[in-house]
């Protein structure tokens, strides 16, 4: 580096990175899927009042900043729902139903099993001798109605 050149202040470049990735991170507690677009943390707040983020496969518990300067980016965070989230759903859903829970959840699994059966009919067209409607028949799928 010539004299002429300014001198670049890395301390306050890193600085500078380390507070947008902190301030990028999510501030509602859940289970994200990272920046990295691999891992995936467990944000929670302890009794007292501080924050804990538990990276999956790691037994460390780590503070916001940690995690923005380890584990960062190109993708967004990206919130994911947990089981306690579908709880709350389902309850929600069945107290507004006229609290038949064992109805909503036998939908719910009707619902998942026709979108199982829509895709593996859509993944086999074509690529077996077999006609598509046929397939479908033995799932009973109407294929029209696709």
């Amino acid at each position: 580096m010539g004299d002429d050149e300014p001198a670049v202040d890395w301390e306050g470049v890193i600085r500078e990175m380390i507070t947008r990735a902190t301030e990028a991170a999510p501030t509602e507690p859940g289970v994200y899927k990272m920046p990295c677009g691999e891992c995936v943390v467990d944000f929670f707040i302890t009794a007292e009042g501080e924050e804990r983020w538990l990276v999956a496969g790691n037994d460390r518990s780590y503070t916001r900043e940690t995690v923005a300067i380890a584990r960062h980016g190109d993708h967004p965070w990206e919130r994911l729902y947990t089981l306690a989230d579908a709880a709350r759903e389902v309850a929600r859903v069945a107290a507004a139903n006229g609290g038949d829970i064992d109805r909503v959840l036998e939908e719910l699994v009707e619902a998942i099993d026709d979108r199982e059966v829509e895709r593996v009919v859509r993944e086999r067209d074509g690529m077996s001798g077999e006609p598509l409607e046929d397939v479908a028949a033995r799932f009973g799928v109407d294929v029209d109605e696709l």
